[in-house]
């Protein structure tokens, strides 16, 4: 799943991409506001969780709040899709919505968007619709020095069940980043050039790329199944759990809308 920021010239928007799809739209996002949306409980997370995501929230030079991105999905494939985001890009992948290699390592995953931003991604908190990422990364490019940032990724998913039709994910997106090497001003000048509206059309591409796959398993979950079987790449006790769960006749109690 990828999104490119708008740089000026046909080369440099092949080249920026996004960590986990996000991560360098929040670097062109304009000018610095507050991020608002739904309480985030940071008390609730682990001493070694405070301490990765406080420095960015304190320091941070862009934040920013996507809101209102609705698509079709069922609430149990979002969340397996969450919990595995490895699997998740691979099944991206296999639909040819995204070129995003993600490795679990240990207590975090490895990620390569294959187009010069890399990174490690870990997830610090799961609950009631809300996930909390912390993300390292690095964007390699010829044309500007490296750039290396840290942001705290914060997504809430409202899942309803329309009186007719098909379930209805509503995502928000909040995001602060925190570029730390020297070149700082001059990254923030490049940024400045470029406007809210450019951020949130991008986080809503991506977030296009997301329905599709969304979209496949809502209405093709028997054909969507039989495709990830035949791939040899994937990790099979995987696709057999997803298989499950696309199969599956149960839903969860929804909430009407």
């Amino acid at each position: 799943m990828v999104a490119e920021p708008c740089y000026p010239g046909k080369t440099m928007r092949r080249r920026q991409g996004l960590v986990l799809g996000v991560v360098a739209s929040l670097a062109v996002a304009g000018m610095l506001h507050a991020a608002t949306g739904r309480a985030i409980e940071w008390n609730r997370l682990s001493a070694e969780s405070l301490r990765l995501v406080e420095p960015v929230l304190h320091k941070a030079q862009i934040a920013r709040d996507v809101s209102h991105i609705t698509y079709p999905s069922r609430e149990e494939i979002w969340e397996y899709l969450l919990d595995h985001p490895d699997f998740a890009a691979g099944v991206a992948r296999v639909l040819r919505e995204g070129k995003y290699r993600i490795r679990r390592a240990g207590d975090h995953y490895d990620a390569d968007d294959g187009r010069g931003v890399t990174g490690t991604m870990r997830p610090l908190y799961a609950d009631a619709g809300q996930r909390i990422f912390y993300l390292e990364g690095r964007y390699d490019t010829k044309w500007l020095p490296t750039l290396r940032g840290r942001a705290v990724l914060v997504l809430d998913t409202d899942h309803t069940q329309p009186a007719t039709g098909t379930p209805q994910a509503d995502v928000r997106v909040q995001g602060y980043l925190r570029i730390d090497n020297v070149l700082v001003g001059a990254f923030i000048a490049i940024a400045r050039d470029f406007s809210e509206r450019t951020f949130e059309s991008k986080v809503r591409k991506f977030f296009s790329h997301v329905e599709r796959v969304s979209r496949r398993a809502c209405e093709d979950p028997q054909g969507l199944a039989d495709l990830l079987a035949a791939q040899p790449d994937l990790d099979r006790e995987r696709v057999a759990e997803f298989r499950r769960l696309l199969l599956s006749s149960h839903r969860p109690p929804w909430r009407a809308a």
